[in-house]
């Protein structure tokens, strides 16, 4: 396995990816005196020995979502279970294991208030056996925007199902448009509804 290395090439990619999103390498390589097949080669090597990755960020801040952090103490045992399940999940950001009174951290969204509401009482994302205690932190305000990543491969609603197992037609808070309902769900009524 290669060693990650912070040299000035790498450095003036990253920093290129970070600013415009995207490498001209021409211009990358006039200014480090290396040809662009140079600078391309480079950049893809960061690629396939996985030291960067290129995905779509959503700007939640513009679409307005809430975001919510649950912090849990959970068996051991069940940690793997609860992986398989945060993993199809569309509403789940990143879920990864942490360390002190809490061992499992897990950030997800909700499209509004009443929405997010209904995940903190009604969805299985902390109430699955084998989770202790629970701790919900709620993103309230940031002066820039925060990109993140969104798993829209879980978006084909074709399913009456949400990954975990529920319906969302069997739900009082759908029914009474308290809750937009799972983004993966033939139900669903938010801004991330499919279209044809």
């Amino acid at each position: 396995m290669k060693k990650f290395k912070l040299d000035k090439i790498n450095l003036e990619i990253l920093n290129s990816l970070v600013k415009d999103n995207k490498i001209n390498y021409s211009q990358l390589g006039k200014k480090l005196g290396l040809s662009h097949v140079a600078i391309k080669n480079r950049f893809e090597s960061l690629i396939n020995n996985n030291f960067i990755k290129t995905n779509i960020a959503v700007n939640f801040s513009k679409l307005d979502y809430k975001l919510g952090l649950i912090l849990m103490e959970v068996e051991t045992s069940v940690l793997e279970h609860l992986f398989e399940i945060y993993q199809k999940c569309p509403r789940v950001i990143y879920y990864f294991e942490v360390m002190g009174q809490y061992n499992l951290a897990l950030l997800f969204f909700g499209e509004n208030e009443k929405t997010f509401e209904t995940i903190l009482k009604s969805c299985m994302l902390y109430s699955i056996e084998g989770i202790h205690k629970s701790n919900i932190l709620i993103y309230r305000y940031s002066p820039e925007d925060i990109f993140l990543p969104l798993n829209f491969s879980l978006l084909n609603q074709e399913s009456e199902d949400t990954p975990c197992g529920t319906c969302c037609n069997n739900c009082g808070a759908f029914k009474e448009n308290r809750c937009v309902g799972c983004p993966a769900s033939f139900y669903y009524k938010g801004s991330l509804k499919v279209t044809d």
